[in-house]
């Protein structure tokens, strides 16, 4: 009978990750500026055929380590080169996160937790999201959580194999993020075994031959950079994780409590749950040390100079199985009505009153005032929210029934809330294709003939144009994240200035160009009767010195 248990929920964990995390993952378009920038330099690592120096429309780009960079180059030498096959790594290393949630969980806090668990993470808004949306952080989140379970089950079970996995796994991470993996996993082992009254268990983590696996794991590829490009270790280490950590100077700074509202929206709709489940963690060793872990995550980055949403992504699984060990313990047990079932019912009328939004004339004329297209998008997605509306509204009325509102019930609409949810934004493919792109724009330049002299990108670097044109562009009047990979001599004729860039659009060079559109005034008053608009997207508009043929 246990076999078939833990058969049935395997299939329904791989029918929920098929569903949240892959299915339809190349129907849509690259998204600005993440996706366009890590699916870029993978391509041209195969071309140039350099996997150690990589380049961003073939200028050096020193920012991330490169094991997501790596990961794409083998997938697209091994699909081609296409949406999917950039968004398949990232997709299977949240499918693999969800194993090792189920798997630990298991071994951790028993079966049924383990399970719950996963489905919970599987679930949240933030999860299925940034398996979806391709960032660094999903690599980074697998590897750290990978490392810890591994210290995890040392401490438990003092087996060597699982250390050596703890420094192994941590090294990975250092080549998906860089050092803080390190800062993260080691204030965390510190604060656990203060909190344990057990310091002396350092002596035993197998200190030197650990650090030794780690050094050959990361240092390799440290070196190899570091030999060819001298201005590496101090832009990698001191300008992209010490300055970005101490200052704002990346102008992605928030305040102290940034993160709250990613962690209630990312955790949706479990995040309602988490009061309740942060107040019976620490009496369990291993939730103790979940709790420490996230509490170090989410403090580290509040603190930061540099805040993006996905950061705290690393916290996920281990507020997934806090909360998984939660509905375990209270499966049966009641809801209160007046003060839990108050908050939760507050919510969900929230969402229920969302189908309204679009009929009120504030947050029409708002949506207007953003964009012509937002306003466009909003109504096109009267559908969803009417779906979402519907969903939130049952859920509210059940509230109000006695034997709906045991946790085990609960559970199961919340679930049910976050299949529709998702369900619902699939089925926006459309919508979501034409979002924050300049696909349309990039395959409007393909297709014209004969060839433009010049493609450029005028005050801006939009990143998936390189992608789509699968060639270099040039840059004008801009350098933005390039700066520092502008400055070799390799890459001069990449960069224009302002006044070269009105020279050629004023010659007869045939120059096609993107641009804000908010731009287009000033520039037709600098070079009158020559610019002719091609097509607009997303607020950037391809632009051209010369009328078409087509």
């Amino acid at each position: 009978m246990k076999d078939k248990s833990v058969a049935k929920q395997i299939i329904l964990l791989l029918l929920f990750s098929y569903i949240f995390l892959f299915h339809g993952i190349g129907d849509y378009s690259l998204k600005e500026p993440d996706e366009g920038r890590y699916a870029e330099i993978p391509r041209e690592m195969n071309e140039l055929h350099d996997y150690t120096v990589p380049h961003l429309n073939y200028v050096r780009y020193f920012e991330k380590p490169p094991l997501l960079y790596w990961a794409d180059a083998l997938s697209y030498k091994a699909f081609g080169i296409s949406e999917w096959a950039f968004r398949f790594p990232n997709a299977f290393a949240a499918f693999l996160v969800a194993l090792l949630l189920y798997a630990f969980g298991r071994q951790w806090l028993g079966e049924k937790t383990g399970f719950l668990s996963a489905l919970i993470l599987l679930t949240s808004i933030a999860f299925f999201s940034m398996a979806r949306i391709v960032t660094t952080d999903m690599l980074f989140t697998l590897f750290l959580f990978l490392s810890l379970a591994g210290f995890c089950e040392y401490y438990r079970s003092g087996k060597a194999p699982f250390i050596y996995l703890f420094y192994g796994a941590a090294a990975v991470a250092t080549l998906a993020k860089g050092p803080v993996a390190v800062i993260l996993l080691g204030g965390t082992i510190i604060v656990f075994l203060v909190t344990e009254k057990n310091l002396r268990f350092i002596r035993s983590m197998k200190f030197f031959p650990g650090i030794a696996l780690y050094c050959v794991i990361t240092l390799p590829w440290i070196i190899a950079i570091s030999l060819r490009e001298k201005g590496f270790l101090y832009f990698f280490f001191m300008d992209q994780h010490v300055l970005r950590f101490l200052t704002s100077k990346h102008k992605r700074s928030g305040p102290i409590y940034y993160f709250l509202p990613v962690l209630f929206g990312g955790l949706f709709p479990w995040s309602v749950f988490i009061p309740r489940a942060l107040a019976d963690t620490w009496r369990k060793r291993e939730l103790r040390l979940l709790l420490i872990w996230s509490t170090i995550v989410f403090l580290f980055f509040s603190v930061s100079g540099s805040k993006l949403p996905p950061y705290i992504l690393p916290m996920f699984p281990s507020m997934a199985l806090i909360l998984g060990a939660f509905f375990c313990k209270q499966w049966e047990e009641e809801i209160s009505r007046w003060v839990e079932g108050a908050v939760y019912g507050f919510v969900f009328a929230l969402f229920a009153g969302s189908y309204f939004l679009p009929r009120a004339a504030i947050f029409m004329n708002y949506i207007q005032d953003i964009s012509g297209e937002a306003l466009q998008i909003a109504g096109e997605l009267r559908f969803f929210s009417l779906a979402v509306s519907l969903c939130s509204l049952v859920i509210l009325i059940l509230l109000f029934v006695r034997s709906m509102r045991r946790h085990a019930r609960m559970f199961m609409l919340l679930a049910s809330f976050s299949l529709v949810l998702i369900t619902g934004i699939l089925s926006c493919t459309s919508v979501v294709d034409r979002l924050n792109t300049a696909k349309s724009l990039a395959l409007i330049i393909k297709s014209e003939n004969p060839v433009p002299d010049y493609v450029i990108n005028y005050s801006s670097y939009e990143q998936t144009l390189p992608f789509y044109l699968q060639r270099r562009i040039t840059i004008a009047s801009y350098k933005g994240e390039l700066q520092m990979g502008s400055e070799y001599n390799d890459s001069k004729g990449i960069f224009i200035d302002h006044n070269q860039f009105l020279q050629l659009v004023g010659s007869d060079k045939r120059v096609l160009f993107v641009t804000k559109q908010k731009r287009l005034p000033l520039l037709e008053t600098l070079v009158p009767g020559r610019l002719s608009v091609r097509s607009c997207q997303n607020e950037r508009c391809l632009v051209s010195n010369y009328r078409s043929s087509q």
